[in-house]
């Protein structure tokens, strides 16, 4: 699923990096190498989250089998590789990044399809009329959690679409991107089976409401600060400009 949604998107992508005076082929080089660190990383910060098990391990479970993944590392894996390439490339780090996100979103989606045929993240037990048990033969039903996960990821990838001709300034759709997944993952957390580790929340949850917290902050920076300080150092100018007439008016006389 992770393969299939990789070749969607390099199709899609390189069809729209025109209209955004993207070269095509920095796009393709850009998907390879957000692809490869990505999928890098989200295995490293799972070894990491699992260390305990990991640990008396060769390392070559690092790279021989990817049987766990986690979405936060290859985001943030992703990310750092491709700043990392557009410096030697001399692209455009955020220009790029506003072009792929919405699509990191889709390939999220399609990621979580193949969780749930997978029978992984499973979800709580539970009553509800769509239920599903985690593998065939088995009793117990849980929440398809991938399958929320999957369609909010869709969600997301939709809104990002239509912001991205609107957006207030580059690199806008990436922060976006961080804080509508982190919005996602938060409340996708409460149906997944998971252990708690502080105010009855996981792991991923608190590192989720740090992230959208963060993304406020530069959000509150740039839509509300920086405005009010443009203000403030307009006036300036002009208080120094009645300064300024006022000794001229004094010396003439």
């Amino acid at each position: 699923m992770i393969a299939l949604a990789i070749l969607i998107s390099s199709i899609l992508l390189y069809r729209e990096a025109p209209r955004e005076k993207i070269n095509p082929d920095h796009v393709l080089e850009a998907i390879i190498v957000a692809a490869f660190f990505g999928l890098l990383g989200s295995r490293i910060l799972y070894i990491l989250l699992n260390w305990q098990y990991y640990s008396g391990r060769s390392i070559l479970s690092l790279l021989t089998q990817y049987e766990g993944l986690s979405f936060y590392g290859a985001l943030f894996g992703g990310v750092l590789a491709l700043y990392i390439w557009s410096l030697k490339r001399k692209a455009g780090f955020l220009k790029m990044t506003d072009l792929l996100a919405p699509y990191l979103a889709l390939g999220y989606a399609f990621g979580r399809v193949g969780c749930f045929l997978n029978g992984c993240c499973y979800g709580k037990e539970t009553s509800v009329p769509w239920a599903l048990p985690i593998h065939m033969g088995d009793p117990v039903l849980r929440h398809p959690v991938p399958l929320y996960a999957a369609a909010g990821a869709l969600i997301i990838f939709f809104i990002l679409k239509a912001l991205r001709p609107r957006r207030p300034f580059v690199g806008f759709i990436l922060l976006a991107l961080f804080a509508f997944y982190g919005i996602l993952r938060y409340i996708v957390e409460f149906f997944r089976y998971g252990d708690t580790v502080w105010l009855s929340l996981t792991a991923a949850q608190l590192f989720s409401l740090g992230l959208v917290f963060t993304i406020l902050i530069i959000f509150a920076f740039y839509f509300y600060i920086l405005p009010g300080k443009d203000k403030s150092e307009q006036k300036k100018p002009q208080i120094n400009d009645i300064n300024k007439t006022r000794k001229e008016r004094n010396k003439s006389e």
